[in-house]
C-alpha cells in the first residue's frame, strides 16, 4: 500500500512504479491518504474479478488492462473515488500506452487523461532521484509568493509560466543539499502540518 508520508523511492519495483503513477493519477481533488487507502481497496477489488491466469503478473497496469473503462469507472465509484469517468478513462488509457515508466517524459505522460503538468512531475521527481522537476501544488505556490515571488494560487495552465515558476523554484531547491522530491515533501509538511516552522523554513531561503 502507498504511504503518503514516503511517496519518495528512489528503487522502485515495476509493481511500486505503477502503483505509484496510478496514485498521482487518483489523488487529484481528495487527500493523500484517502486516496492510498481507496488506491488499496481498488487493486484488491480488480485482483478479487481478474482473470487469474498464468500469463496476468497482476500488476496495477495489467489488472486495469482487463477491464473496459465502464467497468473501471463502477469499481472506482464503489471504491470511494470522485470523477470517476474521467479518471477511468485515463486510467485505461494509461494501462493500455505501454510506456517505459522508468525513463518516460512528462510530454509522454501529459498524453494521458488526466495527467497534466503537476502530476506528470510529481511521478518523476518521487522516483527518479537526479530529476530536476517540480510539481507546483497550492504548498509550493505559497512558499514561493511568501519568498515574494509574483506567482499565481493555483498550478498554472500555461506550459511558459509553468516552466518559469518551475525554474525560480528549483533554483532555490538548488541552495540546498536536498533533492527536489525532498524539498517538496519537507515544504508540504511544514504548511500543511507545521505551520508554525514557516518563518523558521523562509528565513533558511531568505539568508
Amino acid at each position: 500500500m502507498i504511504n503518503p508520508n514516503k511517496i519518495t523511492n528512489y528503487n522502485c519495483s515495476d509493481y511500486e512504479l505503477e502503483e505509484n503513477l496510478v496514485f498521482w493519477l487518483l489523488v487529484a481533488g481528495k487527500t493523500a491518504s484517502v486516496t492510498a487507502r481507496n488506491l488499496d481497496k481498488l487493486l484488491k477489488t480488480l485482483l478479487a474479478y481478474s482473470c487469474k491466469c498464468p500469463e496476468h503478473k497482476n500488476t496495477p497496469l495489467q489488472l486495469i488492462r482487463q477491464f473496459s473503462a465502464e467497468e473501471l469507472s463502477i469499481i472506482l465509484k464503489n471504491c470511494g473515488f470522485g470523477c470517476y469517468n474521467l479518471k477511468a478513462k485515463g486510467l485505461k488509457q494509461l494501462s493500455e500506452a505501454n510506456l517505459d515508466l522508468y525513463s518516460c517524459t512528462t510530454d509522454d505522460l501529459e498524453k494521458i487523461n488526466g495527467i497534466g503538468k503537476k502530476t506528470s512531475r510529481c511521478f518523476i521527481m518521487h522516483t527518479r532521484k537526479n530529476a530536476k522537476v517540480a510539481g507546483l501544488d497550492t504548498h509550493l505556490l505559497k512558499f514561493l509568493k511568501d519568498l515574494g515571488y509574483d506567482v499565481p494560487n493555483s498550478t498554472p495552465g500555461s506550459s511558459r509560466l509553468y516552466k518559469r515558476i518551475e525554474n525560480q523554484l528549483l533554483k532555490l531547491m538548488d541552495k540546498t543539499n536536498r533533492t527536489p522530491a525532498e524539498m517538496d515533501l519537507l515544504i508540504w509538511r511544514v504548511y500543511a502540518n507545521h505551520p508554525h516552522l514557516k518563518g523558521k523554513l523562509l528565513r533558511c531561503f531568505r539568508g
